[in-house]
């Protein structure tokens, strides 16, 4: 079954760029909070087993429940596999085409806390409605894309959101897919699962054209979610207060399946499912104030 996702600004005046160390300033014991002991993230560990398919797909998209802490690492595990493969990769998520710079300029420094503060001290991260994109788990995997570029890695990281009424959005979502895909580079899109949808249509609007749908030419592997049950960060409604941490059972598979990849289709939607076994809500990596 489909989990459903709800659906910076583009240059800097001189007094906001003036306001940064102000900002790093205030946001730094939090950020710090939010780190590890040591510096680094957790060692890469590769998913195993991963089925020739899915390292081969050009375009793998991944359906994801916003708001848990086991889809990033389970993002994280994939990106170590591929690159263990010696795949160079693309991950394409779901923020705002706006913060391409932000997160450029956190992949190409020495990712301490003041580069976090630098990349989560304003816009999409400090929104007072967080639903789950801009997670703790979410700023984790992005540190961890970062340690694995420091080595060496050939990975990068494109934002294809984009901030449009919904009837805008989904085809700008999947031009922003469609020209980050580049010969030799695998794209890893990490969506909410409405925008994966292979099939037209959805239970809210019967004309519903996904991104993914949008790209059907292009053959991606749309893959869902599936869960053992647990909790996620989700929004119920279009308030700051209808934000938090819930039990979400819709993606349940059972039994659980023996591998981290099951291709075969749940339904015409998706063709296939990745297994996160029993999930946890990941909070706001940095709470708005």
């Amino acid at each position: 079954m489909l989990a459903h996702a709800p659906a910076g600004p583009a240059s800097l005046s001189k007094d906001t760029v003036s306001l940064r160390p102000a900002i790093a300033s205030l946001l730094l014991p939090a950020l710090c909070a939010l780190l590890p002991a040591h510096a680094a993230p957790p060692a890469c560990a590769p998913l195993d087993p991963v089925p020739q398919t899915v390292f081969d797909a050009p375009l793998l998209v991944l359906g994801d429940v916003h708001g848990t802490r086991e889809v990033p690492a389970f993002v994280a595990g994939y990106l170590c596999a591929a690159l263990r493969q010696g795949r160079a990769l693309t991950l394409a998520l779901e923020l705002p085409f706006s913060t391409q710079g932000a997160l450029d300029a956190f992949m190409a420094s020495p990712g301490s806390a003041e580069d976090l503060a630098q990349l989560t001290g304003a816009g999409w991260w400090r929104n007072t409605r967080q639903d789950g994109r801009t997670s703790a788990a979410m700023l984790e995997l992005l540190r961890q894309v970062r340690f694995l570029r420091a080595g060496g890695a050939d990975i990068r990281v494109a934002p294809v959101d984009a901030e449009l009424p919904p009837e805008l959005r989904e085809a700008a979502m999947a031009a922003r897919l469609r020209a980050q895909l580049q010969p030799g580079r695998q794209l890893v899109a990490l969506v909410g699962a409405l925008h994966a949808v292979r099939s037209k249509g959805s239970r809210f609007n019967p004309q519903f054209e996904s991104a993914v749908y949008l790209l059907g030419d292009l053959r991606p592997l749309s893959l869902t979610v599936g869960t053992a049950g647990g909790e996620a960060w989700i929004c119920r409604g279009a308030t700051p207060q209808s934000c938090g941490p819930a039990r979400w059972d819709i993606n349940r598979v059972a039994p659980a399946p023996a591998a981290p990849f099951s291709l075969v289709p749940p339904s015409a939607q998706f063709d296939g499912v990745f297994y996160v076994g029993a999930t946890s809500a990941s909070p706001p990596a940095v709470s708005a104030q």
